[in-house]
């Protein structure tokens, strides 16, 4: 059985009309664009679950400056998507003056970290940091202690004895 060629087009007409036409699809949505970036982003600086207080301690300087980042920490979030609070650990006083400068601090927060993302901020009164002054540099010898170094040990013939020796008596010299 043959067809012929008008057959053919009869029959090629029939299926174009019959035939479904291809399913519409919209453009993808902007929020899968969004997520490719925001996804490598979002896991190098705030974890699986946005900011985390422990990722917020490496930026802390940046984000509430030199003077408030000397005196305190962000301990951790707390509260849901809506109305997050912020601690804050901050000694003695410090806590009152973190306290009355918590709207640009927050301001600050919410550049970093996404608009409204703090809502307030609760700061925990912590002990004073106590820590030890650091040590002095030790004074050099004077030149009567370092003429009387030499002499004592002139009559050292051994070189890494000698050498032992003066490192010794120098530390002992020189502790206050």
């Amino acid at each position: 059985m043959t067809i012929s060629r008008k057959d053919k087009q009869t029959l090629s007409h029939w299926l174009e009309q019959k035939r479904g036409k291809p399913q519409y699809r919209p453009a993808p949505m902007a929020g899968v664009a969004v997520t490719k970036v925001l996804r490598p982003l979002s896991k190098k600086f705030g974890g699986k679950t946005g900011a985390s207080a422990a990722a917020l301690t490496k930026h802390w300087p940046q984000i509430v400056g030199a003077r408030w980042s000397k005196i305190s920490s962000p301990v951790k979030f707390t509260g849901a998507r809506e109305g997050r609070t912020l601690v804050i650990a901050a000694p003695g006083a410090a806590a009152t003056l973190i306290m009355s400068a918590s709207g640009p601090i927050i301001e600050r927060l919410n550049g970093h970290l996404g608009e409204d993302y703090v809502s307030r901020i609760r700061v925990v009164q912590t002990k004073m940091n106590t820590a030890t002054p650091a040590t002095l540099p030790k004074r050099g010898l004077s030149p009567r202690e370092e003429i009387r170094l030499q002499e004592g040990l002139s009559k050292i013939d051994s070189d890494g004895l000698r050498q032992a020796l003066e490192k010794l008596g120098r530390g002992v010299l020189t502790d206050d």
